[in-house]
């Protein structure tokens, strides 16, 4: 009887660990959200606003600082859900490889450096990010 109420408390305890920690991994979700809505600002800018010369550069430079910031932030906090660098990771070569074959060059074949047809393809573009963001919170 007593192994019995043992083994009952230890379940209970289990899942209650499991339902803080899963709780403690909201934020990857919104990181993920924020990577995305950064990666389009930095496509419209530099294939509209910034099209040519050393701001283009400069504001590579920019999103690259926000990447690393962000990176470091994540890898400050305690808990991060299961497969969330999978799911990144799959993002991040979705977004760029959609970016460098097919989506860029037909965007600026069609519509050159406008800014519009630039911030939906690059909204689009983010999409990897946001179905990564949901598909981790399925996994918490």
């Amino acid at each position: 009887m007593a192994n019995e109420a043992t083994a009952a408390e230890s379940l209970a305890k289990a899942e209650e660990l499991r339902a803080r920690t899963a709780g403690a991994g909201w934020w990857f979700s919104w990181y993920l959200v924020a990577l995305g809505v950064v990666s389009a600002a930095e496509l419209t800018l530099i294939e509209t606003v910034f099209a040519e010369g050393f701001a283009r550069s400069l504001v590579i430079g920019a999103w690259s600082v926000c990447l690393m910031l962000g990176s470091w932030w994540a890898a400050q906090r305690t808990v991060v859900p299961i497969k969330a660098t999978a799911c990144t990771m799959v993002a991040f070569v979705a977004w760029f490889g959609a970016y460098l074959v097919m989506v860029g060059p037909l965007v600026r074949w069609q519509f050159g450096t406008e800014v519009l047809p630039w911030a939906i393809a690059a909204l689009g573009l983010s999409i990897p990010f946001f179905v990564a963001a949901v598909v981790v919170r399925m996994l918490r």
